[in-house]
């Protein structure tokens, strides 16, 4: 892979992989250096500074009011491997009447440049980090940011500072190596494909019930799904997966969304998410027949996406990931679709998960589709995107002329290809649907499910 110049990767087998600021701040630093910087003055709303060697963020009552603006482009963490954390670290210039509390902004406008003025800057998004001063005379800040940065990208930040009589002045990239540094840590290696079901209940079972059905089924589950056919229930909802990996998936008007209806419901579900599970939540999975039928347009709901992703951004919990699922026929040629309509922009994804099954149509001729065939095409859109890859759903139901072996064989071959690919979770759609009985009952089936989980 290629990094900045700035940025160094070390690679150790010991432990995470990190990108650590030197102690020294005359000597080199590492890090993922910014591609553009500035800050604007309110008082003086047609002047530029993007030359400048500092960055201020000022709240004097002369009167004088600054914000300062950052853009880094993070690139694709190392094969197999996912941000972990993410900082950002600046160095003081000025260390005098420094501010007690200085505020970091999301900024969802990449495309401002160093020449800007606060005439025509970016408007602020919402608070994602603050810093407060350790002690007097502190010569560094630093704003842990891994609940915005969580995949490669452009993210952009705006500084700015509520304390009065004071300025947050540091040095810009113009200043070299003393400029801002994002620190990012990826994890030590890649994740293991993690098995799991999506189910429902069945007869008079809870919602629990049916979670302790699938774990005896399948020697316990790794990764649990969960629909809900509105918004989703208050913590912990409809079960308690025991701290596992939880695929949800909730649905409501995208202009409802949008207008900020849901607002304070979707506000609070966020904040409630448990911050020791991972957490991969959807909006309206496998949207394409509902836009097809024009329920609501492709725009709406990737504007439903952007505005629902603000929302999460804001409980500043890396273990919540916003989780596009969208189907896997949508990359077949033949479906005459195109995945970019449904596409609310890396920005506003931490994962790009599909639905992917061997098609009724192949099932009723008694035929399984290749796994490459099935899998190969979004596995490209996520490589290219940069996103990691997940299977929400995976499922045939049993090939006419099948005894149950042949499924067993293709759901070896599909786990296997998934697993060298680094998914990070397969899903089988353990589910007797209407268009066909998914589920694993038979004993070569269950017996592939039951060692993949294991």
């Amino acid at each position: 892979m290629h990094l900045p110049q700035a940025a160094v990767l070390a690679l150790s087998m010991l432990g995470p992989l990190t990108l650590v600021p030197s102690p020294s701040a005359a000597a080199a630093r590492d890090g993922i250096a910014p591609v553009a910087d500035t800050y604007v003055v309110t008082e003086s709303p047609g002047s530029t500074y993007g030359s400048a060697t500092k960055l201020a963020a000022s709240n004097w009552s002369t009167p004088w009011h600054s914000q300062a603006y950052l853009r880094f482009s993070v690139p694709a963490p190392p094969a197999g491997r996912s941000i972990a954390s993410a900082r950002l670290e600046l160095l003081y210039q000025k260390t005098t009447q420094q501010a007690s509390v200085t505020e970091l902004h999301a900024v969802a406008d990449n495309a401002w440049p160093e020449s800007m003025t606060y005439a025509d800057r970016p408007a602020l998004g919402p608070v994602v980090a603050t810093a407060t001063l350790p002690e007097a005379g502190a010569t560094s800040l630093s704003f842990d940011v891994s609940g915005t940065v969580r995949t490669a990208g452009t993210y952009s930040f705006a500084m700015t500072n509520p304390t009065a009589q004071s300025a947050t002045v540091v040095h810009s990239r113009e200043a070299g190596d003393l400029g801002p540094r994002l620190v990012v840590t990826y994890t030590q290696q890649a994740q293991q494909t993690l098995c799991g079901a999506s189910f429902i209940q069945e007869g008079s079972e809870t919602y629990q019930q049916a979670l302790a059905r699938e774990d005896a089924l399948f020697g316990g589950l790794k990764a649990v799904r969960v629909f809900y056919g509105g918004l989703p229930q208050s913590w912990p909802g409809k079960l308690d997966a025991g701290g596992r990996p939880m695929v949800i998936s909730f649905k409501a008007s995208p202009r409802d969304i949008i207008a900020g209806t849901h607002d304070a419901a979707m506000r609070a579900w966020f904040r409630g998410a448990p911050a020791g599970q991972d957490i991969y939540w959807t909006f309206y999975h496998e949207p394409e027949d509902n836009i097809a039928k024009g329920e609501f347009s492709a725009a709406d709901y990737r504007a439903a996406w952007q505005h629902l992703t603000a929302l999460s951004r804001e409980a500043a919990n890396p273990r919540l990931r916003a989780t596009l699922i969208l189907m896997g026929w949508t990359v077949d040629p033949a479906s005459g679709r195109d995945w970019r309509d449904y596409y609310p922009g890396r920005g506003a994804l931490d994962v790009l998960a599909w639905d992917i099954y061997n098609y009724d149509s192949k099932a009723a001729k008694g035929e399984y589709l290749d796994a490459g065939f099935l899998l190969d095409a979004s596995l490209a859109v996520n490589r290219a995107e940069g996103l990691p890859y997940g299977v929400a759903e995976l499922g045939s139901h049993i090939a006419a002329g099948d005894d149950g072996t042949g499924r067993a064989a293709w759901l070896s071959r599909m786990t296997a290809h998934l697993s060298d690919n680094d998914a990070l979770w397969a899903l089988y759609f353990d589910i007797d649907w209407s268009s066909g009985d998914y589920r694993l009952r038979d004993p070569d089936g269950r017996a592939v499910w039951t060692a993949f989980c294991a």
